[in-house]
């Protein structure tokens, strides 16, 4: 007869625990946690990362996670394990959309690039920190965009590249500052990097007149700005001085192409181009006034001459 009530309360008791235990999941996974971030505040890297254990993968609520990942990471890079933090980080943007934490990530994403640049010890011949920080940058740009890091990390994307030759791309890094930038306190470095990249793929006078115009465009852009950096003033002027100077050169060279196939037109043309009042000055420039002249007196003579 009692068989019943107490198989009743056995089940009731069963429910409770149950009840109770899924009631405290939260609390313990919360405390957890809270407990690894102070952990990590203090300087405690590894007890904070045997802390996060408790709540790895699905034992850890879903409005927790994204605190969890952040600890975690702040942990790693703590402890100088660079690339393990931004592997934690690296999706965060896709598992947390909505989080609250997404500015301390982004700059934790920007700390990790830095350091890895500033540490650059190659361990493959390769692979090496400057590699893996140029990838975490990649990363902050086109999937942080809205960081308040991002001219930062254009700024040292487009050196990087400038550095290892890869023109094109730093003209595109230093670019997006200049269009998408225009409040950075490196807008003017760009537009002085943005020039010189150009001029960088220039190969002398022989070689792609109009990308010496295009840097002769962007140089002089960068001088009216009035910048106030002598160095950078002093490089873009020689520059500028340079290129000119193989345009009028180029010039040149296409009056005595089209002198060799007896076209006064063409000479004529190029002459009164390298002759222009913006090459006053430039070396070259008063042999490019001579020809002109000569070849507008022989079609000013009686007889109509022309070469």
């Amino acid at each position: 007869m009692t068989t019943r009530p107490l198989a009743t309360a056995a089940l009731g008791l069963l429910l409770a625990a149950g009840c109770a235990s899924g009631k405290g999941l939260l609390p313990d996974a919360a405390q957890q946690v809270t407990n690894a971030e102070a952990q990590v505040a203090g300087g405690d890297y590894a007890g904070a990362l045997d802390t996060l254990a408790g709540v790895r993968d699905e034992l850890c609520p879903k409005p927790l996670r994204d605190r969890r990942d952040l600890a975690r990471a702040r942990a790693e890079f703590g402890r100088g394990e660079l690339w393990e933090s931004y592997l934690i980080l690296e999706r965060f943007s896709d598992e947390h959309p909505l989080s609250e934490l997404r500015p301390q990530v982004t700059e934790l994403i920007w700390s990790v690039g830095g350091a890895l640049l500033e540490r650059d010890e190659s361990f493959w011949f390769f692979w090496s920190d400057r590699s893996a920080g140029r990838i975490v940058l990649e990363h902050l740009v086109t999937r942080h965009p809205d960081t308040p890091r991002l001219a930062d990390a254009l700024r040292v994307l487009g050196d990087m590249a400038f550095e290892a030759g890869d023109y094109e791309l730093a003209q595109l890094r230093y670019r997006e500052i200049i269009l998408e930038q225009p409040n950075s306190d490196w807008r003017f470095y760009a537009n002085f990097r943005f020039a010189m990249s150009i001029v960088a793929t220039l190969r002398g006078p022989d070689y792609d007149l109009q990308g010496m115009q295009q840097a002769v465009t962007e140089l002089r852009t960068f001088l009216r700005t009035a910048p106030e950096n002598p160095q950078m003033v002093a490089e873009a002027e020689r520059a500028l001085q340079q290129v000119l100077t193989w345009q009028v050169r180029r010039h040149l060279d296409v009056v005595d192409y089209y002198r060799t196939l007896d076209s006064y037109d063409g000479q004529l043309h190029h002459a009164r181009l390298a002759s222009r009042p913006e090459f006053e000055g430039v070396p070259g420039y008063a042999d490019a006034v001579a020809t002109r002249a000569r070849l507008e007196a022989r079609a000013a003579a009686p007889t109509g001459g022309r070469p």
